[in-house]
């Protein structure tokens, strides 16, 4: 039998590509528009799930190296704070303003 495969794929693109991707998750979570809202809320989900999922990968292949695994935990954490802060919105939209809506947010004043 063989040994375990070692991962050949650099950690550091994994982690770039989630802070890369982080902003873009965040800027969607800020503002959810009425016009478009399920298309602004699939990328937005897609950029944020992409996010954390690469910087899980990178903190897990990082091994040593301590700037990629901040690096990547950046990404991750920024990623997962805009998809918080989607699904927030959408669970005010949703309710019809049973929940209570986010303080962001610029619906959040009626």
């Amino acid at each position: 039998m063989g040994a375990v495969a070692r991962d050949h794929e650099p950690p550091a693109a994994l982690a770039t590509v989630a802070v890369l991707l982080a902003p873009l998750s965040l800027w969607m979570g800020i503002i959810v528009p009425a016009a478009g809202m399920a298309r602004h809320v699939f990328l937005g989900a897609v950029f944020g799930l992409v996010g954390v999922l690469c910087g899980l990968r990178a903190v897990r292949i990082a091994g040593r190296r301590r700037a990629v695994r901040v690096w990547a935990w950046v990404g991750l954490v920024l990623a997962a704070i805009g998809l918080v802060m989607m699904a927030w919105q959408l669970l005010t939209f949703a309710t019809g303003g049973g929940f209570p809506p986010p303080f962001w947010s610029p619906y959040a004043r009626r």
